[in-house]
């Protein structure tokens, strides 16, 4: 049936506009709109770089998706009809928050003529000497790349002039006064009034171009050395230029038929070309926020992270009992505690660890670094394809081989995805850390993700023959441990198959997902016929998803809803309730995507020892009672909040509780 799954472009667009409904709520602080705004904007930036290649193809082959039956036509009309309706809330909101930030004398954003005489003159005097010798106006030719983000059109009676506005000179100017800005394209627009005289210009534009950067990896093949691989990434990065435009903006100036006019102009699509009804490009509402953050009653309260108590070494505990931690309300410091006691410990003779993105100047590598230079045989597998990060870890990844780590690119056709590192001692005991985040303390502050630590021999075990893979190539069987291509959604099936068979049995069981994607067809048609037997589901995917309510029958029993609040939900857990009397509870790397399942190498474990299996079900209790951040799929594919006067919010439960400890329960 053509009408069992939602389209997951559609769906990802449905999420940014949970995003943007932050603005709207009013417990959420001035600032944090702002900076909702913005991530919104930031959103749909990768949504054009990544993902439209995909309908764009579609529509130049005349070809239909198979899950939905819709065309590239269709997908690239709807894609357009969302986003409209996504701008058009933003730029609503963004208009009433500028409002509200002049009438609290927070700040001013300036139009040219709100500026006193005395500002003016500023702006002008900034403008002949800063902006102006740095204006290159060319003549538009078609096929040329617009690689600065806002870009100027001006058409006189005889040629179309383009222009990059300088982005070293940032998009707030100051006026002069306190707390007055104005953007550099209003600026340019009002103080080049000479030019547009003097070219007796009938058309000027603000615009950007959004073009296609899901180059593929056509390089990828498993006889690579990691030589070979490194130099065909460093060539991918130098030669990924520009490719197809997906997008344009422009912004709103009074002309009716602006869309039509880029559309031929660029030649492109007219549903591809977005009239904005503001400043294009709302990203520099984050430098706003940057600005004013020290009023604090502006912004989310700040918050202490539990953290590890250094008197008591982590190691020796780990001997004793499992840790498991949940950021960001526990430290990623705890990692790093780990880490780093791991590598003063004269026990220490081997560790591995899986890298996908870490920030600049991280600990981490310090600390990886500082094993190798004491003879620690340091093995890093550092996967280079992580997207817009590869120029960083190609970084990462010589800057470690320099001072003798083993720095290992794992599988060349395969992402290496997983979040694992292994501490051993030459008897080939010692601690394991897998995790369902990146290894970045700055992203660690505002994800939330869990991190498994144990000195389990059966999980080390695990984790040795995982590496050796990495390393060798050679698989061997596991006992808790499951990995992808493959592996895990084989396993999930397996599980949702079980709990059927249980609930069939006796009345009893459950499915639990929590993920940041449920886009896979097996897993979710593997869904579908649990459901038809009447099995709960209870799931919480972030962003996009293509299951639909209402398809199994009069049994069904699925309930979805996705968690938008302070903190970015990451972490991805299943709970498996086989009858009465038996539950299983996993966490994962991977999302319920095909590309995590089949094209990428995650890993899943379940939580297997008492102690941390306790904590992760009153966490996923816990996730589940959340009204106030919660978004219900309704059987209409939208997302409503439903109001509970008695309702909570995980997050910020989790946050209040911060207040009356200082470090992480180990009792």
């Amino acid at each position: 049936m053509k009408d069992k799954y939602y389209n997951r472009d559609l769906s990802w667009i449905l999420f940014d506009n949970r995003v943007i409904d932050q603005a709207y709520d009013e417990k959420v602080p001035y600032l944090e709109k702002l900076r909702f705004l913005a991530i919104a904007s930031n959103n749909l930036d990768e949504f054009f770089r990544v993902r439209m290649h995909n309908i764009h193809t579609m529509v130049k082959q005349d070809k239909s998706e198979k899950r939905t039956g819709l065309s590239g036509e269709e997908l690239l009309g709807l894609v357009y009809d969302f986003n409209t309706k996504n701008i058009e809330k933003q730029y609503v909101a963004y208009k009433s928050l500028m409002k509200e930030a002049k009438e609290a004398d927070l700040f001013k954003l300036m139009k040219f003529k709100e500026l006193s005489d005395a500002e003016k003159k500023n702006i002008k005097k900034l403008f002949n000497k800063k902006i102006l010798p740095r204006l290159d106006f060319q003549r538009f030719m078609k096929g040329f790349k617009y690689r600065r983000n806002l870009n100027l059109l001006m058409e006189t009676p005889h040629y179309v002039y383009t222009c990059p506005i300088p982005e070293d000179l940032g998009r707030l100017i100051e006026t002069g006064v306190d707390n007055h800005y104005i953007l550099i394209e209003d600026v340019i627009r009002h103080c080049a009034s000479d030019l547009i005289r003097k070219y007796q210009i009938s058309k000027f534009y603000v615009f950007r171009v959004t073009y296609d950067q899901n180059k593929p990896y056509d390089f990828l093949d498993e006889n690579l050395t990691d030589e070979e691989y490194l130099n065909k990434m460093i060539k991918y990065v130098d030669t990924r230029n520009l490719r197809k435009i997906t997008r344009v903006e422009f912004s709103e100036n009074g002309d009716k038929k602006g869309r039509e006019y880029f559309a031929k102009l660029l030649n492109i699509s007219k549903k591809s070309v977005y009239k904005i009804p503001g400043p294009v490009d709302l990203k520099f509402l984050g430098n706003i926020f940057k600005l004013y953050k020290n009023h604090a009653d502006l912004i989310f309260p700040p918050f202490e992270a539990l953290q590890w108590n250094k008197s008591n070494n982590i190691l020796q505990y780990l001997d004793r009992s499992p840790i498991f931690v949940q950021y960001p309300y526990d430290s990623f410091q705890v990692f790093i505690d780990y880490l780093e006691t791991a590598v003063n410990d004269p026990k220490t003779t081997k560790i591995c660890i899986t890298i996908y993105r870490t920030e600049k100047n991280s600990d981490l590598l310090r600390l990886l670094k500082e094993a190798a230079a004491k003879g620690i045989d340091v093995t890093a597998v550092v996967e280079l394809r992580a997207r817009f990060d590869e120029v960083h870890n190609i970084e990462v990844a010589k800057a470690l081989k320099e001072v003798g780590v083993r720095v290992l690119f794992g599988d060349k056709v395969n992402k290496v995805h997983s979040k694992i590192c292994l501490v051993l001692h030459a008897d080939k005991t010692g601690y394991v850390q897998i995790g369902t985040g990146n290894y970045n303390a700055i992203t660690a502050n505002v994800f939330s993700d869990v991190s498994y630590f144990t000195s389990n021999q059966d999980y080390i075990d695990d984790a040795t023959k995982f590496f050796h893979y990495l390393i060798t190539g050679e698989k061997t069987p596991y006992k808790y441990l499951t990995a992808s291509p493959n592996g895990i959604n084989d396993k999930v099936i397996a599980n949702i198959k079980r709990a059927t068979a249980a609930y069939k049995r006796d009345g009893q069981g459950e499915v639990f997902m929590k993920v940041n994607g449920l886009t896979d067809v097996d897993i979710i048609d593997a869904i579908y016929d649990a459901a038809k037997e009447g099995l709960p589901f209870r799931m919480i995917v972030r962003g996009p998803c293509s299951l639909k309510l209402g398809v199994c029958g009069s049994k069904e029993d699925i309930r979805v809803k996705s968690i938008v609040g302070e903190l970015l939900e990451h972490s991805r857990i299943f709970k498996f309730q086989y009858g009465s009397d038996h539950t299983d509870i996993w966490i994962s790397s991977a999302d319920m995507m095909t590309r995590n399942l089949e094209r990428r190498v995650e890993i899943a474990v379940p939580v297997m020892e008492e102690k941390p299996k306790r904590q992760l079900l009153k966490i996923v209790k816990m996730f589940w009672k959340d009204t106030e951040n919660s978004y219900h799929l309704t059987d209409e594919g939208n997302y409503v909040k439903i109001h509970d006067p008695h309702g909570i919010s995980a997050q910020q439960t989790w946050l209040e509780r911060l207040q009356y400890r200082k470090y992480i329960h180990t009792k």
